[in-house]
């Protein structure tokens, strides 16, 4: 189910069994979904993915909120596209200068900012 909303509504999005993935359903039917990917000492908040008819419904800041617990467990980052930087202070992320990324993620992150994503560095900060 997850790898048919990710070709839908986030086609790059390739869900792995190996990451944790959390999803908010309805009747059977995924309305949003995020993934952890695990590197290193570290996790990366990926694929997180809101059905567009539910954007700006609080149902992301819903799962980001549920999703609290886990992110404690270990230094937690995100990619946030730069337009949801908003989104993601509201879900105790901070933005952070790219070299205080582990090493591993930071090569991550020069990558996809070479393939010209508009993206930032974010980490979790705990409330």
């Amino acid at each position: 189910m997850v790898k048919k909303f990710y070709q839908a509504h986030y086609p790059s999005g390739k869900p792995n069994k190996a990451d944790p993935i959390w999803a908010i359903k309805e009747n059977g039917t995924i309305l949003a979904v995020a993934r952890l990917k695990q590197i290193g000492n570290s996790q990366l908040l990926t694929g997180m993915v809101t059905s567009p008819s539910r954007r700006n419904t609080g149902l992301g800041q819903h799962l980001l909120s549920n999703l609290q617990p886990i992110l404690k467990q270990k230094a937690s980052f995100c990619f946030a596209l730069d337009h949801l930087t908003d989104f993601y202070q509201r879900g105790h992320f901070t933005i952070i200068n790219e070299e205080a990324l582990p090493k591993e993620l930071r090569a991550r992150f020069n990558a996809y900012r070479s393939q010209g994503r508009n993206i930032t560095a974010m980490q979790y900060s705990f409330p």
